[in-house]
């Protein structure tokens, strides 16, 4: 409350200000600062809304501070600069060269994070380029070593275990090792640690280990949510847990190593169609869960026969509750 008490002190201040000065019918160099509050203004939100960052938005609480203090420059200016006093006057010009100051830093600060984003977009884009060449390279060099993939591909990820393309394009490949997976898993390096995770070959004490132990591991809960070989516990946990990710119900939906209670749960819930079909492709699907989801569907979409969701639903029913008895 203390931080917000001095960001808005101002602002409320200008505001005091200008009715004070409305009711004594005193306009002078009101003109003067409403055209600095707008500049301020534009150029503020022009500037934060260039940046690609997710905490960009924090900026939009300081703006108005900024252009209040512009307001108060011009302000000054336009009842300044008319004075018999040359200091008033000096100083009125002084504001002025502040307050357009803080406009052009705003533009100055928007074409350097506009120059920012250039560069990490071509990074970006080169590394991009480089994983794809590594990758090609290692599906080549596979296949000229039939048989023997998982040893060709273990010693080459322990020969480049610095090399941050060759590592992000090794992991994906199913002829990787668990035992070298669960060393991966402990990078520092967030993006090898994920795509250790997320490699089907990822024992369940890997997985285990990293929901435990990661320095953030919310980085980790959609790969996890998703994977066969998360433990039912540890799925039950994040599934239970306060949702600082959002859109996990998909994952759980489609991973057949969902405990049935998490299955039965979405079932009962869900009003996404995406998680629905998940749910409806997942093979371990039994028909309680159906039948609460058809009751769901069936609710939810009003009947819709043309529905994708309910056509699949009609077409598994008859599969999985066919001689089976609900549990």
């Amino acid at each position: 409350m203390i931080i917000f008490a001095r960001i808005f002190a101002i602002p409320l201040a200008f505001v005091a200000t200008v009715v004070m000065l409305a009711f004594k019918r005193d306009i002078r160099g009101i003109a003067a600062a409403a055209a600095f509050f707008l500049a301020t203004l534009a150029a503020g939100w022009w500037a934060i809304t260039r940046s690609h960052a997710s905490t960009a938005g924090i900026g939009f609480l300081f703006l108005p501070l900024s252009a209040s203090i512009a307001v108060f420059l011009g302000l000054g200016f336009g009842r300044g600069r008319v004075s018999g006093n040359t200091t008033s006057r000096v100083l009125a010009w002084l504001g002025v060269v502040a307050a357009s100051a803080i406009v052009v830093s705003n533009l100055v600060s928007g074409m350097q994070t506009i120059a920012k984003n250039r560069r990490r977009d071509d990074e970006q884009q080169r590394f991009s380029a480089e994983v794809w060449r590594e990758r090609t390279t290692i599906a080549d060099a596979l296949k000229a070593h039939p048989g023997h993939e998982r040893v060709w591909l273990d010693s080459a990820v322990r020969a480049n275990i610095h090399d941050r393309a060759f590592l992000l394009a090794a992991l994906p490949s199913d002829s990787i090792s668990p035992e070298l997976l669960d060393t991966l898993a402990s990078s520092p390096d967030l993006g090898v640690t994920l795509e250790a995770v997320r490699n089907p070959n990822a024992r369940a004490e890997t997985l285990t280990r990293v929901y435990r132990t990661a320095s953030y591991p919310d980085y980790f809960f959609q790969a996890l949510a998703a994977h066969r070989n998360t433990p039912p516990e540890i799925l039950r946990q994040l599934y239970k847990r306060p949702r600082t990710i959002t859109g996990l119900e998909i994952w759980f939906a489609g991973n057949p190593s969902t405990p049935k209670e998490i299955l039965r749960d979405i079932a009962r819930k869900t009003s996404d169609r995406s998680v629905a079909a998940a749910l409806l492709e997942n093979p371990a699907l039994d028909c309680t869960t159906l039948s609460q989801l058809s009751v769901n569907l069936m609710k939810d979409h009003n009947r819709d026969a043309d529905d994708p969701a309910v056509a699949r639903l009609n077409e598994r029913l008859p599969e999985v509750c066919k001689n089976t008895t609900r549990d």
